[in-house]
């Protein structure tokens, strides 16, 4: 089947999912449009508005209440409240296959820089410094620079690489030194999908020539500070290597969903690195550095990186440029691809972890509640790295069941919808979810200790009561 015929199929399937919806819903069980996915915005926009938000959200039953932060720039009453600047995903309310703005997630260090108190990330005012000792031509472009360039759109996950990080401490047990995991506690909600429309780096190396001696890209924000126009550490460095095996794909994004790129996601303009954690796709992006060395800054040495006995930190070479860290805060493995995972649409059961959001829907301990009978359950799984080959279910310790799977992988870095069927009778459950890459990679039964909780990629247990 071509790419056109998805499309057409697609539309049409997303259609009639608009009036079968009403009487497939029910409590905590998400009900999904079958297969809108296309590189289309058209389909995009459609995707992400194809069934309204009917189950139980933030706070109550329904839309429930909005939520204006003081760090963010968009209504958050959709989304987790984990603390001042990040927000996760309800992903227990995911139905679509585009992820709506509204309901994806804020991964920040600092409150979103907004253009009314800084130029810097205005558009009319917004450049990128594109330089350093491995490009032919140093040159600084502006907005209208970059719409006028070459652009292409991509359907592909962005996830926080601590997303999971609670079941380091549900699943494994990670609470206590020597082996004590900290961070925020995501949940599963630090992901979402969007399309995106970017100027990919092979015009961008193309206009300012690479040199021979190139090692390392740093993308760097330069705004992203704890006050509006003052100093950021935040931004992250790649191999020129990296780059080049994929310089098509990686790029500078400017708009999500088609729309252009809100506040919170980084606008004006961001880097955009898919399949890799999401701190590698730097938002609010003023700088490009192009090196002959490697970089070291916050997001490389002891923050977004793998910190434990079985992660040996790297040797700086004696030249490389460090930024606002020394070369003693290089403590373990900088994150990078991304493993494959699943999740239900159902919320965790959070009992061990430190601290719980405020407006989470279960109480510590507590489980989702199903009602007995013949229903559907659903899902998300991705592997960025190699694809999505299959996904499969077991119910308490049973055999794997392979579950359906709904859309088409158009590209690697996308994610795919599953469902299962599940007739349970009154009782407790625990239900477990795995998928298999395309080179054969299946998830784990757990993963090894890393201190930042970083990458959990272990089969994810969703325990439930069945009245």
């Amino acid at each position: 089947m071509s790419r056109q015929d998805d499309f057409a199929r697609l539309v049409q399937s997303a259609k009639q999912e608009l009036q079968l919806n009403t009487s497939r819903r029910r409590f905590f069980v998400t009900a999904m449009a079958a297969g809108a996915t296309s590189t289309f915005p058209a389909l995009a926009q459609a995707a992400a508005q194809t069934l309204p938000n009917a189950r139980l959200t933030i706070g109550e039953a329904g839309r429930g209440p909005s939520r204006f932060h003081p760090s963010f720039v968009k209504d958050v009453g959709l989304l987790t409240d984990l603390n001042k600047t990040n927000q996760g995903g309800a992903w227990w309310n995911f139905d679509t296959y585009i992820t709506p703005v509204s309901q994806f997630y804020i991964r920040n260090a600092f409150p979103t820089p907004r253009p009314e108190l800084d130029r810097r990330v205005d558009p009319r005012y917004w450049q990128l410094k594109i330089h350093g000792d491995a490009v032919e031509r140093e040159m600084t472009i502006t907005y209208d620079d970059l719409l006028k360039m070459p652009s292409r759109s991509i359907i592909s996950v962005m996830q926080c690489t601590g997303n999971g990080r609670s079941l380091f401490w549900e699943q494994e047990g990670f609470l206590n030194e020597p082996q004590r995991v900290v961070g925020n506690g995501w949940g599963l909600g630090g992901v979402g999908q969007a399309e995106w429309e970017y100027v990919p780096m092979s015009y961008i190396l193309d206009l300012v020539g690479l040199k021979k001696n190139a090692k390392a890209v740093l993308f760097w924000s330069g705004v992203d500070g704890k006050e509006p126009n003052t100093e950021s550490d935040t931004g992250r460095p790649m191999s020129i290597q990296d780059v080049l095996e994929r310089p098509d794909e990686i790029g500078l994004a400017f708009k999500m969903n088609g729309m252009p790129l809100p506040p919170d996601h980084g606008a004006p303009v961001r880097a955009l690195v898919p399949g890799w954690c999401g701190g590698a796709s730097t938002k609010w992006l003023t700088e490009i550095k192009i090196a002959s060395h490697d970089f070291w800054v916050r997001l490389n040495t002891y923050d977004h990186t793998m910190m434990g006995p079985d992660y040996p930190p790297p040797k700086p070479a004696p030249n490389d440029e460090f930024r606002f860290v020394r070369p003693e805060q290089l403590l373990g493995i900088p994150v990078t691809w991304q493993e494959g995972r699943s999740t239900l649409a159902l919320p965790l059961v959070l009992d061990r972890q430190p601290d719980m959001p405020a407006n989470y829907p279960l109480g510590r301990g507590e489980r989702p509640v199903l009602k007995a009978g013949p229903q559907m359950l659903r899902g998300y799984a991705w592997a960025p790295n190699a694809g999505v080959r299959r996904v499969d279910v077991r119910v308490n310790g049973g055999a794997w069941q392979a579950a359906r799977i709904i859309d088409p992988q158009i590209n690697r870095y996308t994610w795919v919808r599953f469902a299962f069927p599940f007739a349970p009778a009154p009782g407790d459950y625990v239900i477990e979810t795995r998928t298999t890459d395309r080179n054969g990679h299946a998830q784990p039964a757990s993963v090894p200790f890393n201190k930042g909780g970083y990458n959990f990629f272990a089969i994810p247990k969703f325990m439930v009561q069945v009245v």
